[in-house]
């Protein structure tokens, strides 16, 4: 019985939190149209966000000291809740403060479009970190969930392209490519492997073009491949990550970019030959050790 119960009241604060998420979503996004949102305003026009993609991704504007703590409160919202959605923190003196203050704010959805946590951009110049995000709570785990999937879900039946960043996403999605979604870390996890493999028939993985992005790519593979998914790696060349290149290049080319993305097995003999002086017979000889290796792996 005492589990039953205790099973019951994690349900309860559960949808206690999702509640207070959907309200600070509206919050937030309203307050983004206010006088007080200059500096928000001013970012997104910097970055050529059109209406409906404030809309569609539902961004806003999280205000001052305890301006949401208080909106919760005259929603009627209690203590334990408020505190656990990690949307307001208690100081040493009791006070309670809101953890975003002065951002850009992006709600994180899951596949069904519930909001289940934030993502913030500092607007100030040389902001101790530019971006925060919440941290697990009893409704999220990063882990599990990709960004934008709930809006990508519809063109994505036979590609996904998959990018480090949500504001890679909402920029790619402004530009006309809306089957992108964002990896809420830096590797894939398992689950949010299987939720691509479940969401559509080929994977690009587009991460930045410096060493951490490739990394991360390397990484993504080796969870990818023992799903069986068939995936590609997207090259750009002269910009560091897909935002960067379809802002200097236009959609066109990102589009070419993306239908050119290379094989696994491309990617990896691109990587050996960066290492290695083909010159050299030794080099020569490591080398096709490797691809034959690569290519035992190949189903």
């Amino acid at each position: 019985k005492l589990e039953s119960n205790v099973d019951t009241a994690k349900e309860e604060l559960k949808e206690k939190v999702l509640k207070i998420n959907e309200f600070t979503a509206e919050y937030y996004h309203q307050n983004l149209y206010k006088p007080t949102a200059k500096i928000a305003q001013e970012y997104v026009k910097k970055r050529k966000m059109n209406r409906e993609t404030l809309e569609s991704y539902r961004i806003g504007f999280s205000g001052k000291y305890d301006e949401l703590y208080k909106a919760l409160k005259n929603q009627g919202f209690g203590e334990k809740e408020i505190l656990e959605s990690n949307l307001v923190r208690k100081n040493d003196k009791g006070r309670y403060y809101d953890f975003y203050q002065n951002r850009l704010m992006i709600p994180i959805c899951d596949v069904r479009g519930k909001v289940i946590a934030f993502g913030g951009r500092a607007l100030e110049e040389n902001p101790e970190r530019k971006y925060m995000n919440s941290p697990d709570t009893i409704v999220y785990n990063k882990g599990r969930h990709l960004f934008g999937l709930n809006i990508a879900k519809k063109d994505a039946k036979k590609r996904l392209l998959i990018v480090e960043g949500y504001m890679d996403v909402i920029s790619l999605h402004q530009r006309g490519i809306t089957n992108v979604v964002a990896s809420l870390g830096t590797a894939l996890t398992e689950q949010q492997g299987w939720l691509l493999r479940k969401s559509t028939e080929q994977i690009i993985l587009g991460f930045d073009a410096d060493s951490a992005g490739q990394n991360a790519v390397e990484k993504s593979i080796s969870i990818l491949q023992k799903m069986g998914c068939d995936m590609r790696v997207l090259q750009i060349e002269g910009a560091k990550d897909p935002d960067e290149y379809i802002v200097k290049f236009g959609e066109g080319r990102f589009k070419l970019a993306v239908d050119n993305a290379i094989s696994v097995v491309e990617f990896k003999v691109k990587n050996l030959k960066k290492d290695l002086n083909l010159e050299n017979t030794g080099d020569k000889i490591k080398f096709l050790n490797q691809i034959a290796k690569i290519l035992s792996e190949v189903e």
